[in-house]
């Protein structure tokens, strides 16, 4: 059966973004584009390139933005600015998330905008997927970007002018009205599963991928009720792996564990991931980073390396702790006067059986799991219930994980619930660029990264905070790159604190 990671690798088509570059879009291959987007093959291969910018986001960019800034990750190296929330508008993986997301955005739109030309699909369904699969990534690219900048410029047509292109940012509200919009067509034109042929291999985005992430996005929101809805549907269209690290190790790749992944392949960088790279301990590369928070070293070794750890969130016989963390037993070069096995690394995607640095492995973005935990947390804010659905969920990966059952009787009410649901969802997704979002839309991030800030004696810049306009919680938003204001005139005013 065909797989859509080794269709990617294949791949001719490398449009670029920019002011500059949008107007003109170049191929790297013989035929103009505007004949490669007027039949099916054409059109199937421009759909393709779209999921292509997701392996440069999810390999390390956002990995590194999102893992250091949360409480989970810290460095030894001197690449602090987002462990210490120093980076500015010209950090180069902030530019870097923005253009790549904007890549994917435009080839999204000139899906969409020329899909009408095209007079030989083989089917309804394949038009219809192909609709679907620009929607739902349209929609997963600005939702990172609403996460991350708050509201950016909302292109969903075309660039054909330079007026096209410079766009105003628009509001928090009408990005997400756009992100949803996007994914209930998703949701409608795509097909539950791929069947392998060519324009239908498996890896490209499912029905039940885009209603997993629309539920995702009401949970951003605290729109429960939605979520509530979805994420029902969802309950009985995937399964957990007995064997957790089969969920990044390539063995199960595009399972039913996961409703949707980044797929990686082939044999050069800009096709693999370079994860098992960053991570590796220090007999592999000597440059592993990040490492996993651990308060044992009392905020000593270089970044914010302390601070409710992660090292210590384990309880005893949990499967998953040798799956994402481990020493290799290998000196401890933070702490010289510790013995042999006490560092800590990250262990999830350590991979030994590609070449070195070129790992293979695909990475999920949406796993069965966090549908589970997801919904265990929408029952639970809508209204606690002892013993109810939600304890039902939370410990479907407990005990998956060799952990006993919680009940009534240890977690007494919804405070108590939601405390253990939030520690559950830190392990069991960790390093899944998952954690910091989780940390700002429910409003404490400021206080959880303070408790690290206190070792170094600094304090959180709450200058870079707003008040989020659909759910009124504190809110942290990293800066636009400000070549974007060179480039777009009409852009607008960057975020406060920059």
């Amino acid at each position: 059966m065909k797989n859509l990671k080794y269709i990617i690798l294949s791949l001719g088509l490398i449009l670029t973004i920019g002011c500059e570059d949008i107007l003109e879009p170049s191929l790297n291959g013989q035929a103009a584009l505007e004949d490669l987007i007027s039949t099916e093959d054409g059109i199937i291969t421009t759909i393709t390139g779209a999921y292509e910018p997701l392996m440069s986001i999810y390999d390390s960019n956002l990995d590194f933005v999102v893992t250091m800034a949360s409480d989970d990750g810290w460095t030894w190296r001197k690449e602090t600015e987002a462990d210490l929330y120093i980076l500015d508008a010209d950090a180069s993986y902030i530019e870097s998330i923005w253009s790549q997301s904007y890549t994917g955005i435009t080839r999204a739109n000139t899906v969409l905008s020329n899909i009408e030309r095209v007079e030989d699909f083989s089917s309804t369904t394949m038009e219809n997927a192909i609709k679907g699969q620009a929607k739902f990534l349209r929609a997963l690219y600005y939702f990172n970007l609403a996460r991350l900048m708050g509201g950016v410029p909302l292109i969903v047509e075309e660039i054909e002018t330079r007026e096209d292109a410079e766009q105003p940012r628009a509001s928090i509200s009408d990005v997400y009205t756009q992100i949803k919009t996007d994914l209930n067509d998703a949701i409608d034109l795509l097909p539950t599963v791929y069947t392998g042929e060519t324009g239908m291999e498996v890896g490209r985005a499912t029905s039940y991928a885009a209603s997993a992430l629309k539920a995702i996005v009401h949970l951003e929101l605290e729109e429960y009720d939605e979520a509530n809805e979805l994420t029902a549907e969802l309950l009985d269209k995937g399964n957990l792996l007995s064997d957790y690290a089969a969920n990044f190790n390539g063995t199960q790749e595009n399972g039913d564990q996961v409703f949707f992944e980044t797929q990686f392949g082939g044999s050069i960088s800009s096709t693999t991931t370079s994860k098992s790279d960053n991570y590796a301990p220090s007999d592999y590369n000597g440059l592993a980073s990040p490492l996993p928070t651990d308060d044992n070293f009392n905020g000593e070794g270089g970044g914010l390396s302390s601070g409710d750890g992660f090292v210590q969130l384990f309880e005893s016989g949990d499967l998953r702790k040798d799956v994402i963390i481990k020493t290799y037993g290998l000196a401890n070069f933070i702490d010289a006067s510790q013995p042999d096995g006490s560092l800590y690394f990250v262990n999830k995607y350590y991979n030994t059986s590609d070449s070195e640095g070129k790992s293979t492995w695909n990475f999920p973005l949406i796993r069965y799991a966090e549908i589970l935990l997801v919904r265990a947390e929408i029952l639970n804010e809508l209204g606690y219930e002892a013993d109810g659905e939600a304890f039902d969920l939370l410990n479907m990966t407990r005990t998956n994980a060799g952990l006993t059952a919680l009940s009534s009787i240890d977690l007494p009410d919804q405070a108590t619930f939601r405390t253990a649901l939030r520690k559950e969802k830190r392990i069991e997704l960790a390093f899944e660029a998952k954690r910091y979002f989780d940390l700002n839309r429910w409003g404490i991030l400021q206080e959880t990264i303070q408790n690290q800030m206190d070792y170094l004696n600094l304090t959180f810049p709450g200058e870079k905070l707003i008040t989020h306009p659909l759910t009124g919680k504190d809110y942290f938003l990293f800066p636009i790159p400000s070549s974007e204001f060179v480039n777009n005139a009409s852009l607008g005013e960057q975020n406060s604190g920059y």
